[in-house]
């Protein structure tokens, strides 16, 4: 072998191992494409007073996936089909809509985890969503109705270490401000668990003193 053929097999080499650099860079990210199906009959209710205010919360466990891991650099989209009725949040002053990934249902986020995208309930304007300390994607919305029978979620992730996604629901907390003031940013966290365990969460919060800010 010729000095020459040897320098062109290196370059190849070199090539070959940089074009492997850049797909395991590629794979590191994936879009997950989801359609997902849940029935307004299976729609779990709560309430609970946390300090003077009291909050309500609802969530519905969604079907059709299977689950996954969710990676920093990952996008979701996300259809979702409401049957047998509607997913309605009461009108409160205070309403907080979420599309939320998890690994247990109602379990806790990572709180290293960042996530940005957009909604579009029923075809509608799109609204900007995410969560500054979940995986979940998140708006807000203000004294008035918010109902709907489809809604499709983009979304990007960013995120320290993987997580594995078994639950995928949709949720709402609101609160009232005859009740009380406006709701501190902590509440945020409330969404982490998909409401399903947030008075639980509040509880523990409160005894430790350490509410996680958005």
């Amino acid at each position: 072998m010729t000095g020459f053929e040897f320098s062109r097999l290196k370059g190849a080499a070199a090539a070959l191992a940089l074009g492997a650099v850049f797909a395991a860079s590629g794979a590191q990210a994936a879009t997950h494409v989801l359609n997902l199906t849940g029935s307004a009959n299976n729609v779990t209710t709560n309430s609970f007073m946390f300090g003077n205010t009291l909050y309500e919360t609802g969530a519905l466990e969604l079907t059709g996936f299977t689950p996954f891991q969710l990676a920093d650099g990952d996008d979701v989209e996300v259809t979702v089909t409401i049957t047998d009725g509607a997913f309605t949040l009461p009108v409160r002053q205070f309403m907080y809509f979420g599309l939320n990934f998890s690994d247990i249902s109602g379990g806790v986020q990572p709180i290293t985890s960042s996530s940005n995208g957009l909604f579009s309930f029923d075809g509608g304007p799109q609204v900007g969503a995410g969560c500054g300390n979940c995986t979940s994607l998140i708006t807000y919305v203000e004294n008035q109705q918010l109902s709907f029978t489809s809604l499709f979620a983009t979304g990007s992730f960013s995120m320290s270490e993987p997580h594995q996604i078994n639950s995928i629901t949709v949720s709402y907390q609101v609160n009232d401000p005859a009740v009380t003031a406006v709701p501190e940013p902590g509440t945020w966290a409330l969404m982490i668990a998909g409401f399903g365990g947030a008075g639980m969460m509040i509880r523990r919060r409160r005894r430790s003193g350490d509410m996680v800010a958005a």
